[in-house]
């Protein structure tokens, strides 16, 4: 998504017609598609909650260990926030 930060995949005005709007994306935390949704009264799901999911899944499967979620997602949220 960076440096497309003020792009969206929909108008504003295709919102009327959802309750919900989740976005894949993580890095901006919120796309412009978030914000348009939450204006028109959605309830969103950001990307990195999918993404954080996703590793801790891939953890699982390769070592049988349950992945450390929120640990994670601190990190990343971090990493996001604040770079290396």
């Amino acid at each position: 998504m960076i440096p497309n930060i003020d792009e969206s995949p929909v108008s504003g005005a295709v919102f009327v017609n959802y309750r919900w709007v989740m976005d894949v994306i993580y890095n901006p935390l919120k796309t412009r598609l978030m914000r348009d949704a939450e204006k028109a009264g959605c309830i969103t799901v950001p990307g990195l909650g999918m993404f954080v999911h996703q590793g801790a899944e891939q953890i699982r499967l390769w070592t049988g260990q349950e992945a450390p979620r929120e640990f994670m997602k601190q990190v990343v949220m971090e990493r996001l926030l604040y770079g290396n």
